[in-house]
């Protein structure tokens, strides 16, 4: 799917021709200089040529995925406050048509939520969420859902604490999260499952990486599993936190959303989360390629 840099997205003049399932950008007045300023204003008038009664543009899913992720690619140079009022503007305009309402609620849920969407944003989805539980618009269900995915991206929040939780490493000794990370500036949060390929294949990224003063801990949820974990955490670097939880209905207690493993995780040294969601992507721009 192709996808706007910020700078084309920021200087793109009127008039220039783009492909048939994107929406014309808007010309950004020239006396707006600041980068964030006009990112705004981008964001505020994205969906101004969008014909929001044209049922072949919004039964489209695709022509609306694809403007929706145009249209997201501003988010990182703005706040929540931009980035609800700029939501605000798309679903007002939507409105007209439900079913394009509900089709947006849903891509908005898909690409700023789900964790294994390269796009993911919590902050981003919680400023939309907020709106759409606000409007009140959506159909029960999809009000539920869209509660219920807000009240897990709350969870774990970045810049607040996370969840502490007892552990019992590969050696035996009892610790706690917050315990694990305070011996590092910055501390790496895996939570795995050793069947995992996903999961093998960031561990092995990771023991290979020159990881510099950060920490890892890796946890697994789901205690023993029959010694699996005990004998893949064996073959981990000696230098890492390998544990599980003491708790042995850890996936029940609600204390971390881990819908997919891996689910990664930075903590600073008091275990305040600094950055979640991180793929192998996302740890390579981290660590530095």
């Amino acid at each position: 799917m192709k996808r706007f840099s910020v700078f084309s997205l920021l200087t793109i003049a009127a008039g220039v021709a783009v492909a048939v399932d994107e929406l014309p950008l808007p010309e950004v007045p020239s006396d707006l200089r600041d980068l964030r300023l006009r990112a705004e204003y981008v964001m505020d008038h994205f969906w101004d040529k969008m014909e929001w009664n044209d049922t072949t543009l919004t039964r489209d899913k695709l022509f609306l995925e694809q403007n929706f992720v145009n249209f997201t690619t501003l988010f990182q140079l703005s706040d929540s406050v931009g980035v609800s009022r700029a939501a605000g503007i798309m679903f007002e305009g939507a409105s007209v048509d439900p079913i394009a309402y509900k089709a947006l609620a849903g891509i908005a849920r898909q690409y700023l939520f789900e964790p294994d969407s390269p796009s993911v944003d919590e902050e981003s989805f919680l400023a939309i969420a907020d709106r759409l539980m606000a409007d009140g618009r959506l159909p029960e269900a999809d009000l539920l859902r869209t509660g219920d995915a807000r009240q897990s991206a709350l969870m774990n929040r970045v810049g607040h604490m996370s969840a502490d939780f007892d552990m019992i490493d590969r050696n035996g000794s009892n610790m706690t999260l917050h315990g694990a990370a305070a011996s590092h500036d910055q501390t790496i949060v895996m939570f795995y499952d050793p069947d995992c390929r996903d999961c093998g294949e960031l561990e092995r990224y990771l023991a290979g990486r020159d990881l510099g003063g950060y920490g890892v801990v890796m946890v697994s949820p789901y205690g023993e599993q029959d010694g699996l974990w005990a004998s893949h955490a064996a073959t981990m670097p000696s230098d890492w936190i390998v544990a599980r939880p003491v708790d042995d209905d850890f996936e029940d207690a609600g204390l971390y959303d881990i819908r997919i493993t891996p689910t990664v995780l930075l903590l600073d040294r008091e275990g305040k989360v600094v950055a979640k969601n991180l793929n192998l992507d996302k740890l390579d721009s981290l660590l530095g390629r």
